[in-house]
């Protein structure tokens, strides 16, 4: 029973030592793929190596910077974000807070992005790179801001030239019914001093109507 146990004992030893070697292999393996630029094959491999050990903060870390450099932003803050309950110390959920940074700058989420670059700067102060990072986050929110302002204030002015053009129009058309109105006032008294001219006329016809009746009967009388 001794001679069996001792071996049972060995064997999950060497069990055990072959199984640690397995996914740290796999790590290494993905380690030169991803340095040969082969993010997808390394991602593979970082993939395996989680297989046999779920909790393998190494193999998790390098699998999200594998994703991010094939330009998966967002599955890749996924992976950061559940990496921060894992980290050990603060130099590794620096690390963790400095990449998740990166991932949420690509996603053009630049307050989020700088959150994630001021905790990184909480746990390691004395991290130049990712005091680089904040300060062009903070510039391009900067920049964002301006734009903005600019847009705002061309759209006010679009909007106030718009309404004095309006304005403008407006004028001309009262302007022109204005006119118009008085040219139609103009035109009914031409034709009302037409209608009167003519009345008048008719009366100075009548009265030489009446004249010449008047002669005639004088004459008729006369002979």
């Amino acid at each position: 029973m001794k001679k069996t146990s001792f071996l049972l004992v060995v064997m999950f030893c060497l069990s055990a030592l072959t199984y640690g070697q397995s996914k740290k292999k796999l790590i290494k393996e993905g380690n030169k793929l991803y340095n040969d630029s082969s993010f997808n094959l390394a991602e593979m491999k970082y993939r395996k190596s989680l297989e046999k050990d779920q909790d393998y903060f190494n193999a998790a870390f390098n699998l999200a910077d594998a994703v991010y450099k094939q330009e998966r932003y967002q599955e890749a803050t996924s992976f950061f974000e559940a990496l921060k309950d894992n980290a050990k110390n603060n130099q590794e959920l620096s690390q963790i807070n400095h990449n998740l940074g990166n991932s949420l700058f690509k996603e053009n989420k630049i307050d989020q992005a700088i959150d994630a670059y001021k905790n990184s700067l909480r746990q390691n102060p004395n991290d130049e790179e990712t005091r680089y990072n904040l300060a062009y986050a903070q510039k391009i929110k900067q920049q964002q801001q301006q734009q903005q302002q600019q847009q705002q204030q061309d759209q006010d002015k679009d909007k106030e030239e718009k309404d004095q053009n309006q304005n403008q129009e407006k004028k001309n058309d009262n302007k022109e019914q204005k006119e118009n109105d008085q040219k139609n006032q103009e035109e009914k008294k031409d034709e009302m001093s037409k209608e009167d001219a003519k009345k008048m006329l008719e009366a100075l016809q009548q009265k030489e109507k009446e004249l010449q009746e008047k002669l005639q009967k004088k004459k008729t009388k006369g002979q």
